[in-house]
């Protein structure tokens, strides 16, 4: 009886081990398959994932263009700056890759300016207003038409939004705009800028000094009109030649001219003076020899031929008479015409020759002038022919090439490569360009002179 409840308790228990095995195996957990999806390129609003998908280039949109209305503004435009600039449409790329198409309700494009938060309008960047549907598993397109002169030279910045069917947010697009104006203005303020170095340069080297010597010509013209007329017609000719001095810039000739003409004027001041007096004492009842009146004309007519040696000599022979009829006469008057008289053949003497002398002598010859003077002799290139080549042709090409350069080179650094969007402060950047022009031609005269030294 023992033996057979112990078969039979042993035959129990494995068969619940069985059946605990058994119930192990079928409730295991089949194993889970994941599938990776990669991440969209661009953040929308929300947490819904749209189902199109911006392609590079339209995910976030970068332009840089040219605002020009005029014809040679644009010309010069497509020359200058890269065929981006120009853009009249963008395509706007998408990829749907679901099975079902991609409808797109509505469409809004909101950009404000950076600088001066101007806004710009719908005329300006525009897509379609009607409903747009792409189709499935393609990669479609969406013109943004894009109006540059509605477009004022800024950086702007904002977004397109594109609002799905189905989709409980809107695609952003961001946007980054920059709209320069076009180069003719530019080149103009350049070469303005450049031109108004050199004319300060100018003013410098030669516009001041032969601005001070006009200025004594003027003087000496107003001196003039308060002579007697006979005196004023022997004096005019000779200040004609000393503006045509000034002119043509030989200004160490016209301001020793100016300063022989006073001379020339104040001896005839004095021989006013002196034949004033002559006529008073012959209307006393004195007795005025011929000689005295004829040695007056005399000298007027020499200084007006220029001959000052022998005028000189007539005032000296004057001189000695008048000194003798002092030294036998106690008259003040006749003290006072030897004074006068001895007066004005110092000052012609001492001022008037001198000065001729000093206009008239050549400098010494340094010693590069010695050496260009042989090498000149030893090439037996024609004096005039080397003139005339260097005033007609040298000498024009050399400064056209230096302002084309030199325009060049500022437009190239202010506008093309750091100008993206210039013209949104004008004041400023018109500014720049001229005070970079002043400063270039400038700076260039001054290099070259260096190098020169």
């Amino acid at each position: 009886m023992k033996r057979v409840l112990v078969i039979a308790l042993v035959s129990l228990l494995f068969t619940q081990g069985i059946a605990w095995a058994q119930t192990a195996a079928d409730d295991a957990p089949e194993p889970e398959t994941t599938t990776l999806t990669a991440p969209p390129p661009v953040t929308f609003e929300g947490d819904t994932q749209a189902p199109i998908i911006p392609l590079k280039g339209t995910e976030q949109i970068q332009l840089r263009l040219v605002n020009c209305s005029w014809a040679l503004d644009c010309f010069l435009a497509q020359r200058l700056l890269p065929a981006s600039a120009h853009l009249n449409q963008l395509e706007l790329r998408f990829d749907n890759p679901t099975t079902a198409p991609a409808t797109i309700l509505n469409t809004a494009v909101v950009v404000q300016g950076n600088l001066t938060q101007y806004p710009l309008s719908s005329q300006a960047l525009a897509l379609p207003n009607e409903t747009i549907t792409l189709p499935p598993q393609a990669i479609s397109s969406i013109p943004l038409t894009l109006d540059r002169s509605a477009m004022p030279p800024e950086q702007y910045v904002g977004a397109i939004y594109l609002t799905q069917a189905a989709q409980s947010n809107r695609l952003v697009l961001p946007i980054n705009l920059s709209v320069r104006s076009g180069p003719l203005l530019p080149i103009v303020i350049i070469l303005l800028g450049v031109l108004l170095g050199r004319l300060v340069k100018y003013m410098q080297e030669v516009g001041g000094p032969q601005a001070e010597i006009r200025e004594k010509v003027y003087r000496l013209e107003a001196d003039i009109k308060a002579l007697s007329p006979g005196d004023r017609q022997i004096l005019r000719p000779m200040v004609a030649e000393t503006r045509k001095l000034v002119y043509r810039q030989q200004l160490e000739a016209a301001d020793a001219q100016v300063t022989l003409i006073q001379s020339r004027l104040a001896v005839l001041k004095q021989l006013r003076v002196i034949e004033d007096q002559l006529y008073d004492q012959q209307k006393q009842g004195d007795v005025i020899p011929p000689e005295a009146w004829e040695s007056l004309q005399k000298a007027r007519n020499l200084l007006a031929q220029g001959k000052d040696d022998e005028a000189t000599t007539v005032v000296a022979s004057m001189l000695q008479s008048a000194s003798a009829q002092s030294r036998g006469s106690a008259d003040p008057a006749a003290e006072q015409m030897g004074k006068t008289l001895l007066d004005a053949a110092v000052n012609l003497d001492k001022s008037a020759r001198n000065a001729i002398a000093e206009a008239e002598t050549p400098p010494p010859l340094t010693k590069l002038e010695r050496v260009q003077q042989f090498f000149v002799a030893l090439v037996g290139l024609s004096d005039q022919a080397r003139a005339e080549a260097t005033y007609w042709f040298v000498r024009p090409l050399l400064y056209l090439v230096l302002l084309i350069g030199l325009t060049i080179v500022g437009l190239n650094t202010l506008y093309i490569e750091q100008g993206e969007f210039f013209g949104a402060r004008p004041m400023a950047d018109y500014l720049v360009l001229l005070l970079w022009g002043l400063s270039a031609d400038v700076a260039s005269r001054s290099l070259t002179s260096l190098q020169g030294q």
